[in-house]
Order: C-alpha cells, then sequence, then structure tokens
C-alpha cells in the first residue's frame, strides 16, 4: 500500500482553475497507485476536465484499462500535457482539446 501524507495538510490557495502542480502535497490520481486490466481495450473516451482532480484520475485509469482519450479541459495546458504524457506511456493515444464547455458551438467540436 502506498504510503500517503498525513493531515494537517498546508494552508493553500489557488486562482480558479488551479494547477496540479501548485498542491502541496501533490494529490495521487493513480499515476502510480492504479492497474488496468484491459478491461477498455479498444474503447475510445471523451474526458471533461480531464487535466485535473477526478478528470485526471478517470483518464489515467481508462489509459490503464485501454482506451484511447480525448481530453476536454478549459486552459490548463501544463497539466492537460502532462497527463496527455501519462496517457501515452500506457500505449493510448491522447488528444488534448481547449475551451470553455459553457459555449454549445465548443461541446459539439468536441464530440466532432
Amino acid at each position: 500500500m502506498a504510503d500517503y501524507p498525513k493531515p494537517p495538510y498546508p494552508s493553500q490557495r489557488q486562482p480558479m482553475p488551479g494547477s496540479t502542480a501548485n498542491m502541496d502535497p501533490r494529490p495521487d490520481h493513480g499515476e502510480t497507485s492504479y492497474k488496468g486490466s484491459g478491461k477498455l481495450k479498444g474503447k475510445k473516451a471523451v474526458i471533461t476536465g480531464g487535466d485535473s482532480g477526478i478528470g485526471r484520475a478517470v483518464a489515467i485509469a481508462y489509459a490503464r484499462e485501454g482506451a484511447d482519450i480525448l481530453i476536454a479541459y478549459l486552459d490548463e495546458h501544463d497539466d492537460a500535457r502532462e497527463v496527455k504524457a501519462l496517457v501515452e506511456q500506457e500505449g493510448r493515444k491522447a488528444v488534448l482539446v481547449a475551451g470553455d464547455l459553457r459555449s454549445p458551438e465548443h461541446c459539439r467540436s468536441v464530440i466532432k
């Protein structure tokens, strides 16, 4: 079992949207702890908010399960590129699409 940091954690604030790189302690999104078993082999997934938090964890898990990923995110380019590299390390394809999902046009372009 992984040795996780224990509370109390240092107080911290970031403007929205935040950056994973600036978090202390850095959250575990499954980068090393999650082991896949190929349940999504040959599938494709669109993950919104896949650059951080739960979306990042889902992108890593889906890649380890065998899926190719499209990551839709707002503007946290460094975090998104980091997740893309993690997905590609699993031998899966990753496509990054930045933009505001509050825009119906952007949503349609993500799916197209």
